[in-house]
């Protein structure tokens, strides 16, 4: 995560990747000398969106996607999560 409104290492990324500041989030899956496996995205803000595109990554990147991974985006494709708050006393 780089925030987009500091300066120093942070700043120095966001050159790197000509990202503006004060932008929208955006969602990069980079390999190790920093060249996008896939295209970048803007306004990605849905869990099973982000994980669509962390299935997209590994496969691109020719590596295995874990079973609990395609459950968890499975279950999460839809945007209707449920949630369950659990209270001892």
């Amino acid at each position: 995560m780089i925030r987009n409104n500091v300066e120093g290492y942070e700043r120095e990324v966001l050159e790197r990747y000509d990202e503006p500041t004060w932008n929208y989030p955006v969602v990069r899956f980079v390999d190790g000398s920093g060249k996008d496996v896939i295209p970048r995205k803007t306004s990605v803000f849905a869990t099973g969106d982000l994980l669509a595109r962390m299935e997209r990554t590994l496969r691109t990147a020719k590596r295995d996607v874990p079973a609990w991974f395609d459950l968890t985006a499975a279950e999460t494709s839809s945007g209707e999560v449920e949630t369950a708050l659990f209270a001892m006393t």
